[in-house]
């Protein structure tokens, strides 16, 4: 889903006078009452297939992304964060749902603010729409449940404005930001904002006090930012990890071998999100975690 404004904490939402959102935006099955019973029962009892168990495609992502002579400078998030991707015939449905398991799952493996109002358990696509439907109830974004006619048990598209309204119903602390193509003058388009605002958000990190990822939505899909590359001619690419896929078999077997620079830019090309990928986008939405980790000793 992709709703129409975002508003921070402390900003009142306002209900848009077409409640009634189209079925582009809250996905195909957006007039659902119910999800398919073979599709619930995959998902309670595959949701957790396709997290990553080990640290390893961050840190590979950094080796290849050091290795590669045309990028200057590589910014990688907190290495807590693990590829969690879709589950084989869930189709693509529920990205909202795996990058908010993605940033649930740092908050969890970093200790950060919050972490323990998630319990031990890995949050099922059910219960993060029990937790959107609360928060919804206390008053948190609210209009989203005018919007969608509620999403639980359902494949409704869900989008940031949900992701906020549960870390705001918890007392996490968290940023939305929107960015539109401006015609100016000066026009600037909604890609470049986002650039400079994530290439902004990564230099303030230092080894030692790592950033969490950051939640990202364009229109009809979302996923996670875990850093950005600026490449030596100037352009940049934002890394992600995006749920629509899993993560590459090839990457997770490269290890540290040699790579020429056609095999590299092969391994990376499923995290990688160029300039000339965003621009076809007149819209974005981020939503950062504003508390991060304690810093490493």
């Amino acid at each position: 889903m992709f709703p129409p404004l975002i508003f921070p904490a402390g900003c009142a939402s306002v209900v848009h006078s077409s409640l009634d959102l189209q079925k582009r935006e809250l996905g195909p099955h957006a007039y659902e009452e119910r999800m398919p019973v073979w599709l619930h029962d995959l998902l309670e009892s595959q949701d957790q297939e396709n997290t990553e168990r080990a640290p390893a495609i961050m840190t590979l992502i950094s080796i290849l992304s050091q290795k590669d002579p045309e990028v200057k400078t590589t910014y990688l998030c907190h290495d807590a964060v693990r590829y969690i991707g879709k589950i084989k015939n869930e189709d693509n449905n529920f990205c909202g749902y795996r990058n908010l398991q993605m940033l649930v799952q740092y908050l969890k493996a970093a200790k950060a603010q919050g972490y323990e109002k998630f319990g031990d358990e890995f949050l099922s696509v059910f219960k993060l729409q029990d937790m959107i439907e609360e928060a919804w109830n206390k008053g948190f974004n609210e209009y989203g449940q005018i919007q969608t006619g509620g999403v639980k048990d359902t494949r409704k598209h869900i989008g940031t404005a949900e992701a906020q309204a549960i870390f705001r119903s918890l007392g996490i602390a968290c940023r939305a930001d929107a960015f539109h193509d401006e015609k100016g003058p000066p026009s600037r388009n909604a890609y470049e904002q986002l650039l400079d605002s994530v290439e902004q958000y990564f230099s303030s990190s230092t080894k030692h006090h790592p950033l969490p990822p950051i939640y990202l939505q364009r229109p009809r899909h979302s996923m996670t930012i875990i850093g950005m590359e600026i490449r030596k001619n100037g352009s940049r690419n934002l890394l992600v990890f995006d749920p629509a896929y899993n993560a590459s078999d090839d990457i997770v077997h490269y290890g540290a071998a040699p790579a020429d620079i056609k095999r590299l830019n092969s391994l990376l090309k499923p995290y990688r999100r160029g300039e000339h990928q965003l621009k076809r986008y007149s819209a974005f939405e981020t939503l950062r975690l504003t508390e991060a980790a304690a810093p490493a000793e």
